[in-house]
């Protein structure tokens, strides 16, 4: 009885989260303290500052000269002169829309860089749960051995038994211990891996069930994650400026402009007023317009393929995400036709068939219950990738 309330109270332990916690509110977490995302969020920033740089004219120009005359009769010679140069009007036009469609690439990139950290904290949920199942089952099966290895312990006592079935028992028994063992330390890896991904270490996380979600569909799957994706917009973003840059080497060919005022002094003489001036683009944009265009195309090549790639990724992740909801149902239906090992335990009981066939057929039905964890885990987390974009909205 003991014996059953402290493997009760262990199980309790794991399955249920101390801190009391959902999933949803762990991920909140993950977005506000997660070293990564912090880092991005930071980067995000300087990319927004330095976006908004570059759009201004040059900075005014002064001079000033003091000239002495070849002869005292000639006299000295003062000038000074402010000036301001600036560009052609819709140059400033086209570079602000490329500066805000920066922005706006700058803030994709950071939604995936936060969406990729969020999914590796949902992955590493995932694995918990997987790895606290796996640890429940095993208990469940200690239980069992041990159970076994008292009754054939009084067996052997009572001249009823061989020693060679009490050995095999210690051995299945021994095995059972040391995965209960290495699955302990894989919690503790994975809950330390989730400490670390929330930026705190207080509070204890432990989930027993996986979210549910449900299918998204089919034909409509690739049009949202095309609209919501960071990754499928980023593409289209660099293909936009590309496409700007090229007008603004177009605008680097019209003329810039100059505007001041200026004046000279020469023996009590000024001569003071404004002044103004035309540049002419003759060489300075030369090929510019033609490297531009160049890269535009790369650019737009670049966005076919990898919108291409990224459509074929989500059907062949949708197509494993079907696949492994196939096998779960079949393994699932194999495995409570055969009823557990209620029958092979009353077998056994009644001396129907000996303990070498009785962990045979357990073999083989706890490496279908094993096997059942393992489709359970790569489903779910097959679908949460197939569902990322999820995580931004």
């Amino acid at each position: 009885m003991i014996k059953k309330l402290f493997i009760l109270t262990v199980i309790i332990f794991i399955a249920v989260p101390l801190s009391a916690q959902s999933i949803t509110e762990y991920l909140e977490r993950v977005s506000e303290n997660n070293p990564s995302i912090t880092a991005y969020r930071k980067l995000l920033e300087a990319r927004r500052t330095e976006a908004r740089t570059g759009n201004a004219p040059p900075d005014p120009f002064v001079s000033a000269g003091f000239m002495p005359g070849n002869t005292d009769a000639a006299g000295n010679k003062k000038t000074w002169s402010v000036s301001q140069s600036f560009d052609f009007p819709t140059k400033y036009l086209m570079q602000k829309k490329i500066n805000n469609n920066t922005i706006i690439l700058a803030e994709q990139e950071f939604s995936l860089g936060r969406m990729n950290a969020l999914l590796e904290a949902e992955l590493t949920i995932f694995d918990l749960i997987y790895n606290t199942r796996a640890l429940e089952k095993l208990l469940d099966r200690q239980k069992g051995y041990e159970t076994l290895k008292s009754t054939w312990g009084r067996m052997i006592e009572n001249g009823e038994a061989t020693i060679m079935d009490y050995n095999n028992i210690l051995l299945e028994l021994s095995v059972v211990s040391l995965e209960i063992n290495r699955r302990e330390s894989e919690r503790d890896m994975l809950m330390e891996k989730l400490h670390y991904m929330s930026g705190s270490e207080a509070g204890e996380m432990g989930y027993a069930d996986y979210p549910v979600k449900a299918l998204p569909d089919p034909e409509l799957l690739i049009t949202e994650k095309s609209r919501s994706h960071p990754a499928f917009l980023i593409s289209e973003l660099e293909y936009t400026i590309s496409q700007q840059e090229v007008r603004l080497s177009k605008n680097a060919s019209l003329p810039g402009f100059q505007v001041g005022y200026g004046s000279e002094i020469v023996a009590g003489t000024a001569y003071t007023g404004p002044i103004a001036g035309l540049s002419i683009p003759l060489w300075a944009n030369s090929n510019r317009v033609r490297s531009a265009s160049a890269a535009a195309d790369y650019s737009e090549a670049l966005r076919e393929a990898r919108l291409l790639e990224l459509k074929l990724q989500t059907r062949n992740d949708l197509n494993r995400v079907l696949a492994l909801q196939k096998s779960i149902s079949e393994i699932r239906s194999i495995i409570e036709a055969g009823g557990g090992t209620k029958y092979p335990d009353r077998a056994l009981a009644a001396g129907e068939i000996t303990v070498v066939n009785y962990f045979a057929y357990l073999k083989v039905l706890y490496e279908s219950e094993d096997r059942l964890m393992e489709l359970e885990n790569e489903y779910h987390k097959a679908l949460a990738t197939l569902l990322d974009y999820r995580l931004c909205l």
